[in-house]
């Protein structure tokens, strides 16, 4: 899997800090426009603003066409439309209300034009109303999804509404940057041009450089998802657009995160996947690259593979990670870590996860979901070969007629010693 060195695991600190303060400094100013809904100059504050799919279209804001060539939106596109300004309220102080009356800021039309452009919007500005126009002839805008060109269009034309620009109309700041899909559902440029890969499919939520504008006009929504948050299998969200079913499912977010103690959980794969809890990280999912982020100033604690090869990464929080089946490569990075063990089969002999920096003073391996109830007390041999300066351990849980069995193997870089104190389990342990 490829990966633009920018957003690579391996950054240090300073490097890490340097990016997070250009994105909010230098890309998050130059990518808004100088009128918000708060007017001109005034960023930072909240904004309540009312929607409508049913007023008259405005004869100053008709880009050429003829009154005639607009009608109301269908309930498929009002359907998405709601979930796209959910998306935008989600990462920033914004509200939006249904309205029928004078109050309406914003108003959403469906045109027909035989032309390249799936849809416009206009800025805010001082008549305190804004359009959200989309052409009716792309095929995908009667019926917008969360991963189609469709929902991509209205999210896209809702940041216009909402005083984003499109990055590359940023001028000299960004100008070198990879500012493709990955980074900016405001982009123009495919995501391919920065080495990832959405295999077709289309950015369903603001990304990295949206979501610090957006809240550069309007502040961070800190009351967004501040408990315990699951996002893609499994997903308590309450958003489409984080939540896989079936492996069939492929997701594209960039994750803004308010609190609470998180998890992604990508099980249902079973693509070799690279997941990375750094906050400005890109993670490998379901067979497309670089297709999950997570914003800056957001904390996600817990990982769990698939049954792939995965590599997951945590980051400077107390971390649970599960890599699953398959020979994963798992680093705990800093904090207090546990990598997480449900059934003996995630690890053996044969395909056995490495754990990469595991500290015996603050990290532990956590048998207790398959042991818990299991009465075979296990045996757990340690061995350290000194050519490869691996510790493997190998663990007999006494299911078979043999005397010495390896049901389970896990395998770790560096000398250790371990004790009971490294193992959550039950019961307890022999052969140490």
């Amino acid at each position: 899997m490829r990966h633009n060195n920018r957003y690579n695991k391996s950054i240090d600190k300073k490097t890490h800090i340097n990016y997070k303060n250009e994105i909010k400094e230098d890309i998050a100013p130059n990518i808004v426009v100088h009128y918000s809904w708060n007017g001109e100059g005034h960023y930072g504050s909240s904004i309540r603003l009312n929607y409508s799919f049913n007023i008259p279209v405005r004869k100053d804001m008709l880009e050429g066409l003829s009154p005639n060539d607009f009608f109301p939106f269908n309930q498929f596109q009002i359907n998405q439309a709601k979930k796209s300004m959910q998306a935008w309220a989600d990462i920033a102080n914004i509200s939006f209300t249904e309205a029928v009356d004078d109050s309406v800021n914003l108003g959403f039309y469906n045109f027909l034009e035989k032309s390249i452009r799936s849809g416009f919007a206009f800025h805010p500005n001082y008549s305190k109303f804004s359009g959200i126009y989309i052409n009716h002839s792309f095929g995908e805008n009667t019926k917008p999804t969360k991963s189609n060109y469709g929902g991509f269009t209205l999210t896209h034309e809702i940041g216009h509404s909402l005083g984003l620009k499109h990055p590359h109309n940023a001028g000299d700041t960004i100008k070198d940057q990879k500012h493709t899909h990955q980074v900016s559902i405001m982009s123009y440029y495919s995501e391919s041009s920065s080495n990832a890969d959405y295999c077709d499919d289309n950015v369903s939520t603001p990304q990295l450089y949206d979501i610090a504008a957006i809240q550069f006009l309007y502040g961070a929504n800190m009351n967004t998802r501040t408990g315990n948050t699951v996002y893609g299998f499994n997903s308590n969200s309450d958003r489409d657009f984080f939540t896989a079913n079936t492996p069939a499912d492929k997701l594209i977010f960039c994750v803004w995160d308010a609190g609470g103690m998180d998890t992604f959980d990508f099980s249902g794969y079973s693509e070799d996947q690279n997941i990375n809890l750094k906050e400005l990280s890109f993670s490998d999912v379901g067979g497309l690259t670089a297709n999950i982020s997570i914003a800056a100033d957001v904390v996600i604690e817990n990982a769990i593979g698939g049954s792939g090869n995965d590599t997951l990464h945590g980051n400077d929080a107390n971390n649970i990670l599960a890599g699953g089946a398959g020979a994963d490569q798992l680093w705990g990075i800093n904090g207090h870590n546990v990598f997480r063990y449900d059934k003996p089969s995630d690890s053996t002999s044969i395909s056995a996860d490495t754990i990469h920096d595991f500290n015996a003073e603050k990290d532990k391996i956590d048998l207790s979901p398959f042991l818990s109830g299991n009465r075979n007390i296990p045996l757990i041999v340690q061995n350290y070969d000194d050519m490869s300066e691996i510790t493997s351990l190998m663990i007999d849980f006494g299911i078979s007629n043999r005397q010495y069995e390896c049901n389970m193997m896990i395998k770790l870089i560096g000398k250790h010693q371990f004790t009971l104190n490294n193992f959550i389990i039950s019961p307890p342990l022999t052969g140490l």
